[in-house]
């Protein structure tokens, strides 16, 4: 199985160190948008009880874009349409394309011909990594990943085959008949930490204050009825419990959206709440909460 992880992020580094050492990946490397200035191909790892470890990369070119079995898409959802532009010429049919980003959304935006010619998957993980230099990621917290078929006709018994590898690499790594849920409790969850912790500059679990017990409500109220309207039914009593224990689980952390704003990075709102803005037009639904959040956001980085 050629596997190429796409993307030199926190994420895409976190994959790439775990199925490096793993004995069920075989032909891994990493196509890094930033590779033609990357001379050093040594990485450091550090896991989540504080061992360092030093790897080499193997840099992606032409050649093992052309024999990719599996592509790992591990960069920003507003990257990810671009991203497969450039490299789908050289693929060959019928590989596996995963996503595993934040928000949803993409799917739509990507090439009718990429997706009738693929297999795409979508990958989520609670996995908690941070990069603290260009090639230098540690592993902040333990976590799960669940991966499903978003697009595609894939024996399970293939679907398996790719999940076990996965999983051998990082467990655990479940494999979901219906994904979709999956990615809807997971936005859920963003729509509530991302933008907040972004706007006030506070952890995670600073989110459980007491101060902004009404606007998760409201917020989580929104995406119920949009999902509804998706034909996803939530409850936003159980949404709301989600929130708080996933805010507590990781408190100390910092939301990837507040890193990219405090950065002045592009962030991923528009799949976010953003998502939930558009869906409300689509479905004559007001979503006065998730719009305000989603301008908030915006302004901060333009």
């Amino acid at each position: 199985m050629n596997i190429i992880i796409v993307g030199q992020g926190a994420m895409g580094l976190l994959w790439y160190h775990h199925l490096a050492i793993s004995t069920a990946a075989t032909n891994l490397s990493l196509l890094a948008s930033t590779q033609h200035n990357l001379a050093n191909t040594d990485y450091h790892f550090t896991d989540n009880h504080g061992i360092l470890y030093q790897g080499k990369i193997n840099y992606a070119y032409d050649e093992q874009i052309r024999n990719a079995d599996v592509i790992l898409l591990c960069v920003k959802s507003f990257q990810i349409c671009a991203t497969l532009e450039t490299i789908a010429q050289h693929l060959k049919k019928n590989i596996s394309i995963i996503l595993a980003h934040n928000g949803m959304g993409t799917l739509t935006e990507v090439s009718k011909i990429i997706i009738n010619q693929h297999n795409i998957y979508a990958l989520l993980t609670t996995h908690g990594c941070l990069r603290k230099t260009s090639l230098s990621v540690t592993h902040t917290g333990i976590g799960i990943t669940d991966i499903g078929l978003v697009s595609g006709n894939v024996k399970t018994t293939e679907q398996q085959a790719l999940t076990y590898v996965l999983n051998k690499a990082l467990p655990s790594v479940k494999l979901h008949k219906n994904i979709i849920e999956k990615q809807w409790l997971k936005l859920a969850v963003n729509c509530v930490i991302n933008p907040i912790t972004a706007l006030h500059d506070i952890s995670n679990g600073q989110i459980n204050n007491d101060m902004f017990t009404m606007q998760i409500e409201d917020i989580l109220t929104e995406l119920v009825s949009v999902a509804k309207s998706e034909g996803i039914h939530l409850n936003v009593a159980v949404l709301i419990r989600t929130v708080q224990q996933v805010a507590t689980a990781t408190a100390k952390n910092s939301s990837s959206m507040r890193c990219d704003v405090l950065a002045h990075k592009p962030t991923e709102i528009n799949y976010i709440n953003g998502y939930i803005h558009r869906l409300g037009i689509k479905h004559g639904i007001a979503t006065p909460e998730n719009t305000k959040l989603w301008q908030a956001v915006r302004q901060q980085v333009e």
